[in-house]
C-alpha cells in the first residue's frame, strides 16, 4: 500500500525544486569550480573534499576514503514508513574523476590543469548528486526511507566501482541504485531502456614463451585474437540484442628477452558471449601450441561489467520521469554502442539498478555534449533537470515501495 497520496508526492517534489532554486547559483559555482580543477582517476582528493563538505552541511552522515577517494552520504528520512521496519534505502551514484587529454575546452571556466579536463561530464554527475543532497535535506521530515549518495572515484579506469564494493560500500546494500551519464540529447531529455544498455569489456593478455621464432608465434596469437571479432564490429553501433565481439587495442610486443605479449580489449555484448569468446580463444591457442612453445592466456571476463538495467525499475522510474518531463522527453535508444562502456554495471551486479543518459546539449546555443570529444559543452540546466527527475523517482519508490524488495 502507498504511504502517501500522489498530491503529497507532488507537494514534496515542489518543495524539493524550490530548495534547488534557492541554491541554484551556489550549485552552478560548485560545478564550475570542479570543472576548473579536474582530477584524474585516483587523484580526486580536492573534489572529494568539496563533496564531503556539502554533504555534511546538508545533514548527511558522511564516510570518506571508500575505495580510494570515494565519498558516501546517507540521509535517513524521519517520516514514518508504511510498516514497522525502516523504509527502503535508495542510492544514486555520481562519478567524480576527469580524463587526461588535450581536447579543447571552450568554456570561460575552462580547466586550469594542463592535460586534464571534464569533457566526459563527471562534473555534471557530481553536481546532480550535490543538488539531490540540497533538495532532499529540505524535505527530510517527509522521507519514509533513506537516501544514499555515492560519489565514486576512478570510473575512467574502470576500477572505482569495484574498489568501493571491495571496501564495503554495499555491506548493507540499498534496495536500488541509479545513475546518469551525460549524453548529446537536448537538455530536458533522458534516455534508457530495460535490459542491456551498454556492452561490457574483457581484457586479454597472452604471454608467449619458448623456443624458436617468438615474434612469429606472437603474430599468430595476435591473429587468433583478431579472428574473434564479429564482422562489421568496428562500426559505431550494433543492433540491440545482437551478439557481437569487437576487438580494440590489439598489440603484440616483446616482454623482455625471452617472451612476447599479445594484448587486447574485447567489447562483448553480454556475459554469455564473453564466456564463449574465451573458449574460442583457448581452442585457437591450443591449436598453435608446439613442443617447447607456450601460450599462457590471462583472460579477464567482464573487466567492465556492462550495464544491465532492471526492467521493472525502468518501467517505474520512467513513469515518474514522465510526470516531470513529459512523455516525449523520456526516450529509448535504438542502438547499443560497441565503443563506450561504464563501470556502473559493477554496482548493478550487486543490487537492481538503472542508468539514464542525461541530455546536456543545447541546440539553440550550438552546445553539443558528446562525451570524450573536442568542444564538449554541457548546459548546466541539466543539473536541475537530472536532480528533479531523480527526486521524483525516489519519492515514487518511497511511496509505493521498491519492486521485489
Amino acid at each position: 500500500m502507498p504511504t502517501r497520496a500522489p498530491a503529497q508526492e507532488a507537494a514534496d517534489l515542489a518543495e524539493f525544486s524550490h530548495a534547488l532554486e534557492a541554491r541554484r547559483s551556489e550549485l552552478i559555482e560548485i560545478r564550475r569550480d570542479i570543472h576548473r580543477h579536474p582530477e584524474p582517476s585516483g587523484d580526486e582528493d580536492r573534489t572529494a573534499g568539496i563533496v564531503a563538505g556539502v554533504l555534511r552541511e546538508a545533514g548527511f552522515e558522511v564516510t570518506t576514503g571508500i575505495g580510494g577517494h570515494g565519498v558516501v552520504g546517507v540521509l535517513r528520512g524521519t517520516a514514518p514508513a508504511s510498516s514497522a521496519t525502516e523504509g527502503p534505502v535508495l542510492a544514486f551514484r555520481a562519478d567524480m574523476d576527469a580524463v587526461r587529454g588535450t581536447a579543447d575546452d571552450p568554456m570561460d571556466f575552462r580547466s586550469v590543469v594542463a592535460g586534464v579536463n571534464h569533457n566526459c561530464g563527471h562534473d555534471i554527475h557530481t553536481s546532480v548528486g550535490l543538488a539531490l543532497a540540497a533538495g532532499f535535506s529540505a524535505i527530510r521530515d517527509r522521507l519514509p526511507g533513506t537516501v544514499m549518495l555515492i560519489f565514486q572515484p576512478a570510473e575512467e579506469t574502470a576500477s572505482g566501482a569495484r574498489a568501493m564494493l571491495a571496501d564495503g560500500v554495499f555491506d548493507r546494500p540499498p534496495a536500488a541504485v541509479f545513475a546518469y551519464h551525460t549524453a548529446p540529447l537536448a537538455v530536458g531529455e533522458i534516455m534508457t531502456r530495460p535490459g542491456a544498455l551498454l556492452a561490457g569489456r574483457d581484457q586479454v593478455r597472452i604471454r608467449v614463451r619458448g623456443d624458436g621464432d617468438l615474434a612469429a608465434a606472437a603474430r599468430a596469437a595476435r591473429q587468433a585474437v583478431a579472428d574473434l571479432a564479429t564482422p562489421g564490429s568496428t562500426g559505431p553501433s550494433r543492433p540491440v540484442g545482437e551478439s557481437f565481439v569487437a576487438v580494440r587495442g590489439l598489440r603484440a610486443a616483446p616482454a623482455g628477452a625471452d617472451a612476447w605479449d599479445v594484448t587486447a580489449t574485447l567489447t562483448t555484448s553480454d556475459s554469455t558471449v564473453s564466456r564463449e569468446t574465451r573458449e574460442r580463444l583457448e581452442r585457437a591457442l591450443a591449436d598453435l601450441r608446439r613442443p617447447g612453445l607456450e601460450f599462457a592466456l590471462d583472460y579477464q571476463e567482464r573487466w567492465i561489467a556492462g550495464l544491465l538495467n532492471d526492467p521493472v525499475l525502468v518501467e517505474r522510474a520512467n513513469s515518474a520521469a514522465r510526470e516531470v518531463l513529459g512523455d516525449a522527453a523520456v526516450r529509448a535508444p535504438q542502438n547499443q554502442s560497441t565503443i563506450f562502456s561504464e563501470d556502473f554495471g559493477s554496482f548493478q551486479e550487486r543490487v537492481p539498478g538503472v542508468m539514464y543518459f542525461l541530455g546536456v546539449s543545447n541546440p539553440e546555443k550550438g552546445w553539443v555534449g558528446m562525451p570524450h570529444t573536442p568542444g564538449y559543452v554541457a548546459d548546466e540546466e541539466a543539473i536541475f533537470v537530472g536532480a528533479e527527475v531523480m527526486a521524483a523517482v525516489f519519492l515514487d519508490l518511497f511511496a509505493e515501495g521498491v519492486p521485489g524488495s
